[in-house]
């Protein structure tokens, strides 16, 4: 009987969370601080976007530095990305590992991306934008920063 209901238990709890998966290859093209190309062993290319993090648009303040800093630290590295859905755009939601050093985390730590709170609730991701922003760096030394969702609502509009 407890048998029974460990396995249904366990049955609807893998229901309710997708699979883990996991994408190896490297970044053959850098599109901003939070969207890259991977292509795998099979040469199969693969649009990654950054799980969890919203980088400023190229023509916003730190766009640009953004987009550098992601093409400095994966350059000449093993990628693996571990990913569980895709976004509205087909675009794989993932975690970017360069060498084992977390991309996205990365990019929250130095203060080049704000956490993407309407998407993602990882609490450690909210603790590294906050931490960035006591120490004003970055875009978090700009007087009121502009988050990239806002920056593109307003662009549409004009």
């Amino acid at each position: 009987m407890i048998n029974i209901f460990l396995s249904i238990i366990l049955i609807s709890l893998s229901t309710f969370s997708e699979p883990l998966n996991k994408i190896e290859g490297k970044i053959v093209r850098v599109i901003d601080g939070d969207t890259v190309i991977i292509l795998d062993s099979s040469n199969d290319q693969h649009r990654i976007r950054l799980d969890g993090i919203d980088a400023p648009e190229s023509g916003q303040p730190y766009g640009n530095k953004a987009t550098e800093f992601v093409k400095e630290i994966t350059r000449e590295k093993k990628i693996v990305v571990e990913w569980r859905k895709k976004d509205r755009y087909n675009r794989i939601l993932g975690v970017v590992y360069a060498d084992g050093m977390n991309v996205n985390k990365a990019l929250l730590e130095n203060g080049l991306a704000w956490h993407y709170k309407f998407f993602n609730n990882d609490a450690d991701l909210a603790k590294l934008e906050l931490q960035a922003r006591k120490v004003k760096l970055n875009i978090w030394s700009e007087t009121n920063p502009v988050e990239p969702y806002l920056w593109r609502k307003n662009k549409k509009k004009k």
